[in-house]
Formats: structure tokens, sequence, C-alpha cells
């Protein structure tokens, strides 16, 4: 009988541990979207504030490639298109092809004329 009750306890303090671990993954998550938005915002603005020569650097230093700016769009788009859209055309000064084949990759970026 005993043993009965200790597992209803056992088990009950579980379900609490669990609840209170699913609680603060989703606290977790919160946090990082909080983290993520901030992020892409201070990205957005730094990405409109660079300049042909800043990126120019950024190329040689091999801190800007497709590879880096794939994944920087595709936290940006959409919200940010603009920011996007604006370091595209300094980009596309500073380096024609990456700047094309950014636009192949992300056709909602193409310029119309």
């Amino acid at each position: 009988m005993e043993s009965c009750g200790k597992r209803a306890v056992d088990n009950s303090k579980e379900s609490e541990q669990e609840e209170t671990g699913r609680t603060d993954i989703n606290e977790e998550d919160f946090h990082l979207k909080i983290l993520k938005d901030i992020c892409c915002e201070l990205l957005s603005n730094m990405l409109q504030e660079l300049t042909k020569e800043n990126t120019l650097e950024g190329l040689h230093q091999g801190h800007l490639n497709e590879q880096t700016c794939s994944c920087a769009f595709q936290n940006l788009l959409p919200l940010y298109f603009a920011s996007v859209q604006s370091f595209l055309e300094v980009l596309r000064e500073a380096d024609q092809t990456l700047a094309d084949n950014l636009e192949k990759r992300f056709p909602s970026l193409k310029v119309h004329t």
C-alpha cells in the first residue's frame, strides 16, 4: 500500500518536472526569438550603412560570400526587404557575379526595370 502511494507521489513529481521542463523550453524559445529579432534588426541597419568600400573589404577578407549573404537574406526576408535590396545594390557595384547569384536564389529581389 505504501509503495503505491510513493509511486503516485513520484509520478506526480515527474509530471511536474516534465511540465516545468516544457515551460523552460517554451520560455527559452521565446527568448531566442526575441534575440533573433534584435539581431535581424541590427543586421538590417548595418546593411543599409555599408558602402562599396566596406563591402569590398568584407569580400576580400572573406567575411562576405554567397553563403553568408544567403543565410542573412533567409533570416531578413521578407520583413527587411528594403535593407536587403539596398545592400544588394551596393554589392552589385562591388561584385556583380555575387549579386546576380543572390538574385537567382532570391527571385523576389530581382530589380524590375
